[in-house]
């Protein structure tokens, strides 16, 4: 059975603006699970990934439909902030 997906706005953002290095916006559609506990995993690998290279927190929001559906910050060095169910 193929799982359901759905497409979400995404965005890393820092000191709450979206993250833009040499020209690169770091926002776009994201295809999600729909549901279950791990659908937001590939933002919070990206979030972290990027904290580390840039050595500051940085944080990830998903948006469905203009509505928020969830955001998280990840850290350097250090594990996620529970994720938030907007």
């Amino acid at each position: 059975m193929r799982r359901s997906t759905r497409e979400y706005e995404t965005a890393l953002l820092v000191d709450g603006e979206v993250l833009v290095i040499e020209g690169i916006v770091y926002q776009g559609q994201t295809m999600l699970d729909e549901e279950g506990e791990e659908r937001f995993a590939p933002l919070e690998r990206w979030a972290k990934g990027v904290a580390e290279s840039l050595g500051t927190a940085v944080t990830w929001q998903a948006r469905a439909k203009n509505e928020p559906e969830a955001r998280g910050t990840a850290r350097p060095g250090g594990g996620f902030q529970n994720r938030l169910a907007l």
